[in-house]
């Protein structure tokens, strides 16, 4: 079987394309720039094949023909532009036209040829308000009231592709991803707000002292549980739920994480820090979300598989093998070591 990624070039993409393609399945990657070199050559060496289409999710009729040529059955519509809030002020249409138009060219192409199983990528941030309200985020009761644009434009997209599912009978699933961090997180120029355990891992190898404003306590998601879960919920049959939350189901803060760098880089440091004007973490939000059910992520037979210690020890050993960390393009504002 081939499956078909949409935005595959992405830090969570290239996660899940690895996962499939060591089970040994075909991955077309449809996306506007290429996988980055050591992501090209460690594909090559997997059991699937790799194929890359340069593709605009906005242009249907190359998306369409791409699918027909590659006898797809399967879709994982993934691509999207997270932006930070200057972004979100400068490239308002552009972004509203890629999350959304985007995701309606691509669920019209799926329903053309005819997709068996169609997933949309979404984000666990879709919740909004009610992501600092009610303790337990649950793909029933809580109801989502999101607030910035990607918020906004991936609800959007849900509901798009919820009502795809209602009127064409569409096999589609939706997938709510938790804060994911780890293993190929880069900078692409199209996600301006890297995770937190990025920015301070990139401090400790900087020897640059982090200043906090809390904790941060979150359940927090490695990106290989991220592209497990998802190839997981691909090989079932027939799926019991229309949105699945893509969580951890363990809670753990960036003190934690800080702590864990300490052992691993000594003269690196962090400081929890009243004075605003001293915090140096970007993203941190002002209030630390509610952590996300997974019962029926695991009703389906998949339970997250690493701890806090296992995804740090993994991190650093991907670290370690990869430069990717340090590839930062020339338009971005901060500068390499």
């Amino acid at each position: 079987m081939t499956v078909l990624i949409t935005g595959g070039s992405g830090f969570v993409g290239i996660n899940i394309i690895e996962k499939i393609l060591d089970a040994g399945m075909d991955v077309v990657n449809y996306s506007l720039t290429p996988v980055p070199a050591e992501a090209e050559t460690l594909f090559q060496s997997k059991a699937g094949h790799y194929f890359y289409i340069e593709g605009d999710i906005l242009n249907g009729d190359t998306l369409i023909q791409t699918l027909n040529q590659y006898n797809i059955k399967s879709l994982i519509h993934a691509a999207a532009i997270t932006p930070d809030i200057e972004h979100e002020m400068k490239s308002f249409s552009k972004i509203s036209s890629i999350n959304y138009n985007g995701t309606l060219s691509v669920l019209e192409a799926a329903k053309k040829v005819g997709i068996e199983k169609f997933f949309y990528i979404s984000s666990c941030t879709v919740y909004g308000e009610t992501g600092y309200i009610d303790p337990l985020l649950d793909e029933k009761k809580s109801i989502p009231l999101p607030v910035n644009l990607y918020e906004i434009t991936k609800y959007a997209g849900e509901r798009l592709a919820l009502r795809y599912k209602t009127l064409y009978d569409l096999p589609l699933t939706v997938c709510r991803l938790g804060y994911v961090y780890g293993a190929w997180e880069h900078y692409t120029g199209l996600r301006q707000t890297l995770s937190v355990p990025f920015q301070v891992t990139k401090a400790a190898y900087e020897k640059t002292t982090i200043h906090l404003p809390r904790p941060g306590v979150r359940d927090w998601i490695y990106s290989k549980d991220v592209a497990a879960a998802i190839y997981h919920l691909i090989q079932v049959k027939e799926l019991k739920e229309d949105i699945y939350n893509i969580g951890s189901g363990q809670v753990w803060s960036i003190v934690d994480w800080c702590e864990l760098l300490k052992r691993k880089f000594p003269d690196f440091n962090y400081q929890l820090q009243e004075d605003s004007k001293l915090w140096n973490v970007d993203y941190f939000g002002e209030r630390d979300i509610q952590q996300l059910a997974v019962d029926r992520l695991k009703a389906e037979g998949y339970t997250p598989q690493y701890s806090l210690d296992e995804a740090f020890e993994n991190y650093m050993d991907w670290l370690a093998q990869t430069s990717l960390f340090w590839s930062i393009p020339a338009d971005q504002q901060i500068v390499n070591k």
